[in-house]
């Protein structure tokens, strides 16, 4: 079996300005689609666009309509398209008290946590780069960024922390 490697050429973790980032390897993302119908049976639930939802062990964030990315076990069931992200995303993990600072240099999006709050996220851009900012608690963020453009992304994200001392 063939061992996944990071595409950070050994930069996987670094703190500044009241900030870390860190990269999270070893998880399992999978893009759902199917009719609407389909999805809640399958999944248990129907998320909206924006906000997390939990089902089964399974993080769910509506990513288009008809679009489910899932964060856990690939589900199966009769009328799924299921297609694997995991190796195609890499993860960051962005924490600590200028976490929302940082956020809101890099992307035109409201970080102000009585608006972002835990569980929402968000599609948007870091360096003319497609991301998904996820808010998993209040000063903790996943960012997924596609593994082409991760390297890009990671040190983007350096420098804006180091412009926050």
């Amino acid at each position: 079996m063939l061992e996944t490697r990071s595409p950070l050429l050994g930069q996987t973790s670094f703190e500044a300005g009241g900030v870390s980032l860190k990269e999270l390897p070893a998880f399992t993302l999978t893009q759902v689609a199917g009719e609407e119908r389909v999805l809640t049976r399958v999944l248990g639930t129907n998320p909206v666009f924006g906000k997390a939802e939990k089902s089964e062990g399974l993080t769910l964030m509506r990513v288009g309509p008809a679009q489910i990315w899932v964060l856990g076990e690939e589900p199966k069931g009769r009328g799924l398209m299921v297609t694997p992200l995991s190796s195609g995303r890499t993860r960051f993990q962005l924490e600590g008290e200028n976490a929302r600072i940082l956020l809101s240099h890099c992307a035109a999006i409201d970080f102000d946590e009585g608006v972002f709050t835990s569980g929402h996220y968000v599609m948007t851009g870091i360096h003319h780069t497609s991301v998904l900012i996820h808010c998993v608690r209040k000063s903790t963020f996943h960012i997924y960024a596609m593994r082409s453009f991760a390297q890009s992304t990671w040190e983007w994200l350096v420098d804006a922390a180091h412009g926050l001392r």
